[in-house]
């Protein structure tokens, strides 16, 4: 973040990028999982520094940084779309240093422009999304919260989602959070003390790009006093986890979200020996090549990522596949997927086999929440789907 430049605030975000092209070395470098935004105001002067574009880990190799314009679906995660502004008519970015610089003047004002940022070393590249948030003024901090306009609260969490969410997906995260806390609610209640003290908050929004051009509450969060995770409308499919996880259905993210909000805000502070354990485990499931955290996402964040994917094994959610992630590369060659419960990729993703396989990550798993039956029952389905 440039702090010197007033009218420009970058905010880094985490989750997958294209891994564009590398060739075989080991170092390429590794940008943000997702993408950086910046503002720009009328009151912005040509020639100003609006950010910087830095690596998510250390490369001792020297880097190149240029600038792609948007090509629509050109992303992993698809934010690129047709008839987006092309960033790289207003900024330009310093081959060496990574700073983006005003070239020109939006031609217009509440509106966004998109491009790629290009990292290149004798390794490889990488590429990430770029997003330039152009108003006519920077949002205040009294303004932050005011995109939220429906608020409920379930089980210490409280849940601030947009107009445009609809009002049955804001209340079947709810209800997943009641769900996912009964088992602390029944017992010491620690974790839900601890989410309260946190303030914790789960954000939806209709949709990731909403999400990304969010700025107005992004630049101002970390002076709001609370803990944030977001989720978006389209990510909640409410009859996935109840039907098992179809393969043709989009996959359900409710739980992983609102897990990772319950991680962060309360199950380190009210257990910090289970975390312990945790990080161990997930450390033993990389060494064991069950686990392969992905390109871009930070050191801090694997044991959070391995317990979620543990929890949706061990509600059935994930119980049609041998593997989670690719399984080959864009060459057709072999390559480790992101989880599995066997080098093989030939071992169901049940809840018996994580037991039999990944005993640790089952047992942290039943110890921090209710059983499937008793989940099912919290959210009020009256039977639990099986394997067809």
């Amino acid at each position: 973040m440039m702090n010197k430049i007033r009218y420009f605030k970058s905010i880094c975000f985490g989750v997958m990028l294209l891994f564009t092209a590398c060739t075989k070395k080991s170092d390429p470098p590794i940008l943000t999982d997702e993408f950086d935004r910046f503002l720009v105001t009328a009151t912005t002067q040509l020639g100003d520094v609006v950010g910087k574009i830095e690596p998510v880990f250390q490369n001792s190799k020297e880097i190149t940084w240029s600038l792609v314009p948007p090509v629509p679906g050109g992303d992993r995660r698809n934010y690129l779309k047709e008839g987006q502004l092309d960033a790289t008519k207003i900024v330009e970015i310093d081959s060496e240093s990574g700073e983006l610089r005003l070239i020109g003047h939006p031609a217009e004002y509440a509106t966004h422009y998109y491009a790629e940022v290009r990292a290149t070393n004798e390794d490889g590249f990488m590429e990430q999304v770029l997003i330039i948030i152009a108003l006519e003024q920077e949002p205040t901090r009294a303004q932050a919260l005011d995109i939220f306009t429906q608020r409920i609260e379930a089980s210490g969490l409280n849940f601030y989602a947009t107009e445009s969410v609809a009002r049955e997906k804001i209340e079947h995260a709810g209800n997943v959070a009641n769900a996912l806390l009964s088992k602390d609610k029944k017992g010491a209640g620690k974790i839900i003390r601890y989410l309260k003290e946190k303030n914790s908050v789960m954000t939806i929004f209709k949709s990731f790009e909403e999400r990304n051009t969010a700025i107005g509450f992004y630049m101002h969060r970390r002076s709001l006093g609370i803990k944030t995770q977001d989720l978006q409308d389209e990510e909640i499919i409410p009859d996935y986890v109840r039907l098992g996880g179809p393969l043709e259905m989009r996959r359900d993210a409710s739980i992983e979200e609102i897990t990772h909000l319950i991680h962060g805000g309360g199950i380190m502070e009210a257990y910090p020996e289970v975390q312990e354990r945790l990080e161990k485990a997930t450390q033993a499931a990389i060494e064991r090549k069950l686990f392969r955290p992905w390109d871009g996402l930070p050191a801090d964040s694997f044991s959070h990522e391995y317990l979620t994917i543990g929890l949706e094994i061990y509600y059935g959610s994930r119980q049609r596949r041998s593997f989670m992630g690719r399984i080959k590369d864009g060459d057709g060659n072999p390559m480790q997927p992101a989880f599995r419960l066997s080098i093989h990729n030939d071992v169901r993703m049940t809840a018996e086999n994580l037991k039999k396989h990944d005993p640790e990550l089952y047992e942290i798993v039943s110890f921090l929440f209710p059983t499937r039956a008793e989940f099912f029952k919290e959210i009020g389905w009256d039977q639990l789907s099986k394997l067809n």
